[in-house]
């Protein structure tokens, strides 16, 4: 089957994501209905609205269909993979809230909120592995054995770095010392891999060979960076459907905003920022958060970190190159559009 060709991905985006969701709608109908479990499990996918801010993006799914369509590949045969790539998402953003105590997530209550701290814990477990039960539908459209335990390596792989990464993060909480290639570091894997790995997968579906594989889980240790830089700058700037602006402030993530400007600001500045920083969340005070934000401010924080994230995104453009030009422009669109994003 030919390439679908360079395609515009805004257009491609609205255009699959409801043919996704159908799919996702599908795949949880088979399951049995158990209270605080199978409606949880909806609820935490979006499924139980239209609003298509509240149900998420799913950039991640639309990115493996479009890459294995580049490839010569179809919808169909990715389409378990690519609701995997959606179901894994939202399992780690379940836990991820839990870890945060973030109690809003997509502009309503966070699962874990919704249905409890046990019930949350479980959601996302839950999820974790139906991940594994979605992928292995790829058996059922004729994926051979060799390229379906690609797939399963390629979703441990995936969790293994992204915990590793969440870990690094959480330890970095109180840490005042921290750099740039640290954040760097930390970023990639925590979202580096699991930005590259629809890709990845919807190329393996199409029969990519390990040179074009290795390229794209290359081009998402420099997009994983790019998509925290500027969920960074957004959670400042618009929030991120949390209910509020400045919610890593009361968090006391160590973002690209914090490690930038720490490098840059006086030690009064410093001091200040951190010890706000390091507050309990629920003592954090929105005049904290206005007086962290000046000091970003100040030492132009939100323009370097935009600046950065153009950096990476150019150098993986330049990564990029082997590939046909078809997968190489459409993930390039895709990660641009990840980049442009408001929330």
């Amino acid at each position: 089957m030919a390439s679908i060709g360079v395609v515009d991905f805004k257009s491609y985006l609205d255009k699959t994501s409801d043919r996704v969701d159908q799919a996702i709608e599908d795949f949880f109908r088979r399951g049995p209905e158990i209270p605080n479990l199978s409606d949880a499990a909806r609820y935490s996918m979006g499924l139980d609205v239209v609003d298509r801010k509240l149900r998420g993006k799913r950039i991640r799914p639309v990115l493996c269909l479009l890459a294995c369509e580049s490839l010569g590949g179809t919808k169909g045969a990715a389409m378990p993979f690519a609701i995997a790539s959606e179901i894994m998402h939202n399992f780690l953003l379940v836990h991820d809230d839990i870890e945060d105590d973030d109690r809003v997530r997509r502009e309503r209550p966070a699962s874990w909120v919704k249905y409890g701290l046990a019930h949350g814990i479980n959601i996302g477990d839950y999820l974790f592995a139906k991940t594994y039960e979605a992928a292995l539908g790829c058996l059922t459209k004729g994926l051979d054995a060799q390229r379906m335990n690609g797939l399963m390596q390629l979703v441990t792989r995936t969790i293994v770095h992204t915990g590793e990464g969440q870990a690094l993060d959480i330890n970095a909480r109180r840490r005042r010392d921290m750099s740039i290639d640290e954040y760097l570091h930390v970023t990639i894997e925590k979202t580096g891999y699991y930005l590259a790995s629809p890709a990845i997968g919807g190329a393996l579906v199409a029969g990519a060979d390990e040179k074009t594989l290795s390229v794209l889980e290359e081009f998402g240790k420099c997009v994983g960076p790019v998509f925290q830089i500027m969920d960074d700058v957004i959670d400042l700037t618009d929030g991120k459907g949390r209910g509020e602006k400045g919610s890593d402030i009361k968090e006391g993530k160590r973002s690209y905003l914090v490690v930038y400007t720490a490098a840059r600001c006086t030690d009064r500045e410093r001091d200040l920022m951190f010890d706000i920083l390091d507050k309990a969340r629920d003592k954090t005070t929105a005049s904290d958060v206005e007086t962290v934000r000046e000091i970003f401010e100040k030492h132009e924080a939100v323009e370097a970190a935009k600046k950065s994230g153009e950096e990476l995104l150019k150098k993986g453009g330049k990564v990029l190159a082997p590939l046909p030009q078809a997968l190489r422009e459409n993930v390039l669109a895709a990660s641009r559009f990840m980049l442009e994003r408001k929330r």
